[in-house]
């Protein structure tokens, strides 16, 4: 079955519920969607694959829904009439506590998926697409939530863990979970920021990955070629600018609770983190 704006095709293909059956029954998923055949083909699927999954047709029944049952992720469509789907992940992120976000799209460009990265968005997926691989995208998604929230335990094995891909024989994370700088906390086994105000300030994946490296390494500048080769993304200019992304998400995340200047741009040269790093 693949998914456009209005037509489905079935595809035969392997049961993705074998082994994995209850790993994620427990998870709250709703769709986004103004097309009605979209949303009832895909949601039926999720929910025969184990997931609690139901759907609405807009930003604004997605706001009715929330205020009466908080959700883990939502599955959302970008190109919507009235309020779109870029308007809709804007204002989530601002909640306290947003669900993860997959963005769900006809539109294929890196600028498109830049832009609904930049903006807050867990992962995106172009349409035409197969339910089986939106069920592996929320799948995905939903195990790195785990990893960050599962105190004592390993992150996902697919994932390898921070401190052996990041950290160097200097670093003062290297053999400790907890650290802090500027008022700062960083959690690093569960992948937790605790802004100077006590706020908890959610991370994604890529910008977990950037604050470890920075605080791994503090007072040196990085050049966007060493994150890259650090950071295991050497496939082109594309992640090249996935390292842009997460630096400018990051740090308009610390700046809506701390107004201090913890990443600076050294022009031409690359980044480097201001303040001393220490364990906790």
């Amino acid at each position: 079955m693949i998914l456009t704006n209005s037509v489905s095709v079935a595809v035969p293909g392997p049961d993705l519920n074998a082994g994995t059956r209850g790993a994620d029954d427990s998870a709250r998923i709703v769709i986004v969607d103004d097309d009605p055949g979209l949303r009832e083909l895909l949601t039926g699927f999720l929910v025969d694959h184990g997931l609690r999954a139901e759907a609405v047709a807009s930003g604004a029944a997605l706001r009715t829904r929330l205020a009466h049952r908080p959700c883990d992720l939502v599955v959302l469509d970008m190109m919507m009439p009235g309020e779109d789907g870029l308007s809709v992940l804007r204002a989530l992120t601002q909640t306290q506590d947003p669900p993860r976000v997959i963005m769900f799209s006809a539109l294929s460009s890196e600028i498109d998926r830049v832009v609904a990265l930049e903006l807050g968005a867990d992962d995106y997926v172009t349409k035409p697409s197969s339910p089986r691989e939106i069920l592996a995208r929320i799948r995905s998604v939903l195990r790195r939530q785990r990893a960050q929230l599962a105190a004592g335990t390993s992150p996902d094995p697919a994932d390898p863990a921070p401190t052996e891909r990041l950290v160097g024989a200097a670093s003062p994370v290297q053999s400790h979970d907890l650290v802090g700088f500027a008022g700062w906390a960083l959690n690093c086994r569960m992948r937790t920021l605790t802004a100077p105000d006590g706020t908890n300030v959610r991370l994604t994946d890529g910008e977990f990955q950037m604050l470890h490296l920075f605080v791994a390494q503090p007072q040196t500048i990085h050049s966007r070629d060493d994150m890259i080769a650090t950071l295991g993304r050497s496939d082109g200019p594309a992640k090249g600018r996935t390292i842009d992304v997460n630096i400018s998400r990051l740090r308009r995340k610390v700046q809506r609770h701390d107004r201090t200047e913890l990443i600076r741009t050294v022009r031409g040269n690359g980044y480097i983190f201001m303040p001393d790093v220490s364990p906790l």
